[in-house]
């Protein structure tokens, strides 16, 4: 964790839009924890009254809701995460590869939860479309980065040697 004067000597060394998506972005994070508390609390007690109906919590529809929930908590801890990272780094909010993995991290929660007996064959080849597309995406965009990687430390060499 930064120090005071590490993180003054920072902010000021910031552009005044810098600056401004530090502050929306804390905001927005601050935000996303109240709606994870928030959604805690909402399965808390909504599993609790499962448990009092007894073997109601056996049915598949209660589990998947339950379930569901979990799940987007999961997502949104996720998406908080990809936010404090790209902040210590630095490296601008919205980077391509964490929203390309929220979005599969969607789409895996849609085919989890999704009712097999009543989805239609073009709801499946949707579905599929979408994973398969964003899958290559992801493939796509770690190839890219792994393409750049060495060029980086050849970069970093050079300035050493010179």
């Amino acid at each position: 964790m930064l120090d005071f004067k590490t993180l003054k000597r920072l902010w000021k060394e910031m552009t005044y839009y810098e600056q401004f998506e530090q502050i929306v972005s804390r905001i927005v994070m601050v935000l996303i924890a109240a709606l994870i508390v928030y959604l805690l609390i909402f399965i808390a007690v909504d599993l609790f009254d499962e448990f009092k109906r007894g073997l109601a919590l056996a049915d598949v529809e209660a589990l998947k809701d339950v379930f569901g929930s979990i799940l987007t908590i999961l997502i949104l801890i996720e998406f908080n995460h990809s936010i404090a990272l790209a902040l210590s780094k630095r490296s601008g909010v919205l980077q391509a590869r964490f929203v390309v993995l929220i979005a599969i991290l969607v789409i895996a929660r849609k085919v989890i939860l999704l009712d097999f007996s009543t989805a239609t064959f073009e709801q499946l080849i949707g579905i599929s479309g979408i994973a398969i597309a964003f899958g290559l995406l992801y493939w796509l965009i770690n190839l890219r980065s792994s393409d750049l990687s060495p060029r980086r430390e050849t970069d970093r060499s050079g300035e050493a040697d010179a």
